[in-house]
């Protein structure tokens, strides 16, 4: 924990630029009718300005550094920086039992800090994430969880005394993602944009690629992708200050990706659990996006093969919603 306190004054070095975007997003299981494995998470992204390339308004040795930063194709525009702060809870099926639940998910509580770095232009970006954080019971899991089901009368998970010890993580993500396809209709625009990811770390070690196809009106340049499996989507929010005006927007969409899974700390750390190694998934996203003046509302349904369980895949389904304030 003293470790994972240390990178916190990393956090305010982001907060002093000039803000471009807040968002407060949540993700639960209850969709699902069910309070299970993945079955709450929550996140607060910041992104700066697309600007904190220009080293006349930027001049210190922090921006000097990641500007330098190159990308393959290494003609970008422009530059964002961000952090998103996470909590994730896992549970295993039966929240009844007080005792260790072999061959099921373990209880464990995870939080993060995810320090972010965009070069884009308007159809392309860069992402380079560094996560640092924690898990075990110093993430507060098993209070907030019992917060929430106090608030929802869902039955309190009896078996928290076994969750993961705890433990510092790390890791490091790179994604590209490009817009393959751009069209606008007398009424309404529609556009499909694809991203491939890899992450590498002791937290997740990941391959993905996906697609998603969006229709709307008046909605913004912005990059509407799969993300992650699990957590928030910063990619949304990249660009949404291309539309910020009084005329309503809306947008609907469908996104479909692949993720290849070498190692992930809640289902492969502990070893005693004899879950099987959770290697491929397919992720399907829905998702009802609402953008007017400097606000954007979004609804998201999320299905997932998420664990498997004695050589048996479960696709398991979350419902996210997440509010942005562009200031």
């Amino acid at each position: 924990m003293k470790l994972f306190l240390k990178i916190m004054p990393l956090c305010l070095l982001s907060l002093s630029l000039n803000a471009e975007v807040i968002s407060g997003f949540i993700e639960n299981d209850v969709v699902n009718g069910e309070d299970k494995h993945y079955t709450n998470g929550a996140a607060f992204t910041y992104l700066s300005n697309k600007d904190t390339n220009n080293l006349d308004k930027y001049d210190n040795s922090f921006f000097n550094l990641v500007s330098k930063i190159p990308t393959f194709n290494n003609d970008t525009k422009y530059q964002t920086l961000g952090m998103t702060l996470s909590h994730l809870t896992f549970t295993p099926d039966d929240i009844k039992n007080t005792n260790k639940i072999i061959n099921d998910l373990p209880y464990a509580g995870v939080v993060t800090v995810d320090f972010i770095l965009y070069k884009w232009e308007e159809d392309f970006f860069h992402q380079y994430m560094v996560t640092l954080g924690m898990i075990g019971p110093s993430s507060a899991a098993e209070n907030f969880q019992k917060v929430y089901h106090n608030i929802t009368g869902n039955n309190e998970s009896k078996g928290w005394n076994n969750q993961l010890e705890n433990d510092f993580l790390y890791n490091f993500s790179y994604s590209y993602g490009y817009k393959a396809f751009k069209h606008e209709f007398s009424y309404g625009k529609m556009d499909i944009i694809n991203n491939f990811r890899v992450d590498v770390g002791n937290y997740n070690r990941a391959l993905m690629a996906g697609s998603t196809i969006r229709y709307g009106n008046n909605y913004p340049n912005n990059f509407n992708t799969i993300g992650k499996v699990i957590g928030a989507n910063e990619n949304k929010l990249l660009n949404l200050d291309s539309k910020s005006n009084k005329s309503f927007g809306w947008s609907v969409s469908y996104g479909l990706g692949y993720s290849y899974t070498d190692y992930f700390y809640i289902t492969n750390y502990d070893k005693s659990y004899g879950l099987n190694k959770l290697k491929d998934t397919i992720v399907q996203v829905i998702s009802y996006d609402t953008y007017f003046d400097n606000l954007v509302l979004s609804f998201t349904y999320k299905t997932s093969k998420f664990v498997s369980i004695n050589n048996k895949s479960e696709y398991e389904n979350w419902g996210g919603v997440s509010l942005a304030y562009l200031f």
